[in-house]
This record gives C-alpha cells, sequence and structure tokens, in this order.
C-alpha cells in the first residue's frame, strides 16, 4: 500500500447485554454434544448409511468423504478428485455436526425451510392435498463459511485482501445464503444418492410419529470444496413460528437502539449468525482455526469476485448490520448526545479518549489509540517524520494535563 493513501484501522463494538442475551438464547454444552452423537454417517456414492458393524470409512488423502465400500470410492473417484485435498484439514464436517446437534439452531432452520417452501400456508389444504406435499422430496442449499470471530479481523481481510494476514485467526461458522436446487441455472434435481438418504429420513420419521411433517435435504455448502447433506424433520413448533410472524427485535451495540426487523430466512440468519458470534467461550463448538481457505473465501469477496460463493458473502454482508463500518467522529457525536448540558466542559475533554460510553465495550485488545484510529480514517497529508512529531507533542500535551 502506497504511504500517500489512508490506512482504515477498524475495531469492533459489543452490546452491553451480549452475554446474558447468549446465555438466554443457548442450550446447555452437554446437551449440544450428545446431539453431536447422534449424527450417521452415509456413503457418499451410494447413500447407504453406516452403523456399527459395517461402519463408513473416510478417505485416506482428505478425511472429508467417507465410503461404504472400496468399490463406491472408485466410482466415486472422478467426482472427488478435484477436491481431494488434505489443505481443508477437518473441513467444516465437525461445525455441521455442532449445527445438527444444537436443537436451537436447528429450530431456526427448519423456520427457514418452512418460510422458503411456504410449509406454514399448508394447513389450509385439503388432508389428502396437504399429505402430498409433505411427502414431496425437497432439499435446500445453505452456503456457509468460517469467518474470523473478531470482526475488525474480517473487516480488514475484505478492505486490504492483498496486504494484511495473520497467523493463528480464530475463526467461526456463519450462514450466508439459502436457496432452492429450482433456483440454480441450470436448476439441480435431486441425485439417487440423495433420494436413498431422503427415503431413510422419510422412513425414520414416519417411525417417529412424524407422517404429517416435511422431510427436507439440506445440502450445507462449502465454497463448492465441500457439501454436507443432513436430513430435516420441520415439525409443528417451527411452522408455528412461521405462521406467527413475529419480527426480530436487532440492538445496536453503537447506539443503543433497537430494531425490529420482518420475519425472514434473511434475518433468522442474522440472529444465528449474530447468536454464534456472542459465543466468546466456544460454547456452541462452533469456533475453528481460519484456514488458507477461509481467508481467501472473504479476499475473494473483497476483490469483488464474481463467483457464486463471494457473490453469496457479500450479499450477507450488505443485510446484516454487524459489517456496517462508522468513523470514529460519528461515534463521537453518538457517545456525547445524550449527556447532560452541566457536563459540557467534561465532554470536550474526553471525547477524543473515550468515543464510545461504557456501556459499549470495544471488541478485543485495542491495538492503536483512539487517536490514531480517528487520524487514519482521513486522508494523509504529512509525512512519517511530521506524524511522529506530532505524535510526541500529543504526548507531551496529556503528560501536562494529568
Amino acid at each position: 500500500m502506497g504511504s500517500s493513501a489512508p490506512i482504515h484501522v477498524y475495531t469492533g463494538v459489543v452490546h452491553p447485554e451480549r452475554k446474558a442475551i447468549f446465555r438466554a438464547d443457548a442450550p446447555p454444552k452437554s446437551m449440544i454434544k450428545d446431539g453431536r452423537k447422534e449424527a450417521i454417517l452415509a456413503c457418499t456414492k451410494c447413500g447407504k448409511a453406516g452403523n456399527d458393524e459395517q461402519p463408513v470409512k473416510k478417505c485416506a488423502r482428505c478425511g472429508l468423504t467417507y465410503y461404504c465400500s472400496q468399490q463406491c470410492q472408485r466410482n466415486d473417484w472422478q467426482n472427488h478428485k478435484p477436491n481431494c485435498s488434505s489443505e481443508l484439514g477437518e473441513g467444516i464436517h465437525p461445525l455441521i455436526k455442532s449445527v445438527t446437534g444444537n436443537p436451537m439452531i436447528s429450530h431456526y432452520i427448519q423456520l427457514c425451510i418452512a418460510l422458503e417452501y411456504s410449509l406454514h400456508r399448508l394447513h389450509g389444504l385439503p388432508a389428502a392435498q396437504r399429505r402430498a406435499v409433505i411427502r414431496q422430496p425437497r432439499s435446500v442449499h445453505i452456503d456457509v463459511g468460517v469467518e474470523p470471530s473478531m470482526i475488525a479481523e474480517f473487516m480488514t481481510l475484505y478492505t486490504y485482501p492483498d496486504d494484511w494476514d495473520k497467523d493463528d485467526m480464530e475463526g467461526m461458522l456463519q450462514f450466508h445464503h439459502l436457496s432452492r436446487p429450482d433456483q440454480w441455472v441450470p436448476p439441480r434435481e435431486l441425485s439417487p444418492n440423495d433420494i436413498v438418504i431422503w427415503s431413510q429420513a422419510r422412513a425414520d420419521a414416519d417411525e417417529d410419529g412424524d407422517q404429517e411433517c416435511a422431510v427436507v435435504l439440506v445440502k450445507f455448502l462449502n465454497n463448492f470444496k465441500q457439501c454436507i447433506t443432513c436430513p430435516f424433520v420441520v415439525d409443528d413448533e417451527a411452522l408455528g413460528q412461521a405462521r406467527r410472524n413475529m419480527p426480530f427485535t436487532m440492538g445496536s451495540a453503537i447506539t443503543g437502539k433497537s430494531t425490529d426487523k420482518p420475519l425472514s430466512v434473511a434475518t433468522c440468519f442474522e440472529y444465528l449468525n449474530t447468536h454464534i458470534r456472542a459465543d466468546k467461550k466456544n460454547h456452541l463448538l462452533l469456533r475453528a482455526p481460519m484456514r488458507p481457505s477461509d481467508k481467501e473465501l472473504i479476499r475473494d469477496a473483497g476483490r469483488q469476485k464474481d463467483e457464486h460463493a463471494p457473490r453469496m458473502l457479500r450479499l450477507k454482508m450488505s443485510r446484516e448490520g454487524v459489517y456496517v463500518s462508522h468513523p470514529i467522529s460519528a461515534l463521537n457525536t453518538v457517545a456525547t448526545r445524550k449527556e447532560a448540558p452541566r457536563n459540557q466542559t467534561r465532554r470536550t475533554e474526553s471525547a477524543n479518549a473515550n468515543p464510545l460510553p461504557e456501556s459499549r465495550q470495544i471488541e478485543g485488545e485495542p491495538q492503536e489509540s483512539t487517536d490514531a484510529l480517528q487520524e487514519t480514517r482521513e486522508p494523509s497529508t504529512m509525512n512519517r517524520a511530521e506524524r511522529r512529531r506530532q505524535q510526541q507533542e500529543q504526548k507531551k500535551a496529556a503528560k501536562r494535563r494529568k
């Protein structure tokens, strides 16, 4: 980057009630762990489910795909070969197990499915017609990614894709976009393998007494490098919430104001993503180290690359408030607007030192002073020596004030 170009230094703000809201919504960690154990692996090629007597075995090279036999592995090699690499590590498989094992997150995915296919509106149809629709094989694609848990790191990676990096960056699963296969170009149909998985899930749901609930395959897609298919049973609780159509109330960590957003797939995803972001202690088991491929997706989005996964990430960014950036000078205005007039003098002295109310915590460890943050958001008109002299004068002035 040239020395004359302004450098934007990002920081994040934490809502004062984030921890309490997270604790109220998150299920016990033991429940998530038990749910993870219930996941059943199936053969990537034929869809046959593994069991204790005949477990499926993962590919020795990448460790991401599973097969019931060597014959299925050989038959699937042409499809699997382009993405068979150890560079993806464990991939998103452990994270998706935590998603399906979490009853709260699973509920909201069911709610998204109900909204996308209007399943909550079928109760007005004749019983035979409703049953025919419910028992039809269906699927949805959900684009997911692993993003830095610190929003400042995400924004820096996105803004300076060719100039910034960081080792040992903590990541978290995020939901980007949901689509139906008929919305793709060209439209996609369920594969024979999908039909096998759906039929088994349909039979299991019927055995559990859920004959009147739709079974939908969810394909979690990570930048076309990995796809994990999971069946979801859309229960009455999800349908009921879709019918009630209650909005989400979103709070701003900067202004403290709350805004109602209509119920939709996009707002469900924003709620889930915010919930996952608030989990600083990995209670949800949805944190993972950032891989080079995860960073590259964010960089591609920042470069405005015209491919599916970067477009879906940019679409997510356009919808969710966490990605909205505010100059420090604007935050100063927000921070001081509500103070009493009698504190006018005190406010003027402290505005630059504390641009946010005390209840608005800065996310993570501050790497730059507030003055430096504000300064770097404006075009640089001084050379390095002049900036250094000014910083020294500011330090001397600060000491005199003490």
